[in-house]
């Protein structure tokens, strides 16, 4: 698995947990720290900086990916538009909680995209149904 941290930087703790909760080891970690210009248009900044990120069409389309979205909401929807664009699939993304001691936030859950989408595209075609949390 490749994580794609472009949150607040990762402890080693934290690559565990999320390896853990992956069930895969953690084999890439990039780490960037998105800094975009308020003055500017949003989404050609994240276009780029994805581009940044080197992965060929075929690591997009082949590569497992989870990422640590940008804090900024509008952001980090651009940035799952983004790579969803490039992969063909919505990617997997980290959901942080508050941590049981000390108050920081540490990984809580991965959420892969692709699977709430499709659960959502079968409850519109009434092939499925949420089930309540």
């Amino acid at each position: 698995m490749t994580l794609l941290n472009l949150a607040e930087p990762l402890s080693r703790e934290d690559v565990s947990v999320i390896a853990a909760l992956s069930g895969r080891r953690a084999r890439r970690v990039v780490d960037v720290v998105p800094r975009f210009d308020a003055n500017l248009p949003l989404a050609p900044q994240v276009s780029s900086l994805v581009d940044g990120l080197g992965f060929s069409t075929k690591e997009w389309e082949t590569t497992s990916i989870v990422i640590c979205l940008p804090p900024d909401p509008v952001a980090a929807t651009l940035v799952v538009a983004e790579i969803a664009g490039r992969r063909g699939r919505a990617p997997t993304v980290v959901r942080y909680g508050a941590a049981k001691v000390g108050g920081k936030r540490e990984p809580a859950e991965l959420i892969s995209l692709h699977e709430v989408r499709k659960e959502a595209r079968h409850v519109r075609k009434g092939w499925g149904s949420h089930t309540p949390a």
